[in-house]
């Protein structure tokens, strides 16, 4: 993946009712960290292979974690989907984790990964940012509050 930063901010043209009574809109990008939107979708926002680029040094929530990740430090979105991946690659470190539960509308539901043991610990709830520092301590870079709604909505 490739990453830009678009600066000044991209524009975001608002969508147009048109006389007709139709609505012309202009297709907008999300970060592909935590889906924010960010504008409208420019060029550069497509590879030569018809895959979107990184845009997260333009979001001010991931602009964070790509500079932790252009630093060394290794990093893992914790989702529904993810879960089970980011708890093998744990594994294969040598790491302990574990789901983490919850009860949740009337049931004890998992919300996330335990990582780690003792007051060493550390949750990461669907949507967080697992990070793993150059100093081999873990850290959660939470999401924010649009990303844990959309996270929930997948359960």
């Amino acid at each position: 993946m490739t990453e830009h930063d678009t600066s000044p901010q991209r524009p975001s043209t608002p969508d147009r009712i048109n006389p007709d009574g139709s609505t012309t809109i202009r297709v907008k990008r999300a970060c592909n960290g935590c889906g924010t939107l960010l504008g409208d979708l420019a060029a550069l926002d497509v590879d030569e292979h018809g895959n979107l680029t990184d845009v997260r040094t333009e979001c001010a929530h991931c602009r964070p974690l790509v500079a932790l990740e252009a630093a060394g430090c290794k990093t893992w979105q914790v989702t529904v989907r993810s879960i089970g991946d980011v708890d093998d690659q744990l594994d294969r470190l040598g790491i302990f984790a574990k789901g983490y539960w919850e009860y949740v509308d009337g049931k004890t539901r998992v919300v996330g990964l335990r990582v780690g043991s003792g007051e060493e610990r550390v949750v990461a709830r669907f949507g967080d940012w697992l990070v793993l520092g150059l100093d081999g301590r873990f850290t959660v870079h939470s999401a924010p509050a649009a990303a844990v709604v959309s996270a929930e909505a997948t359960r």
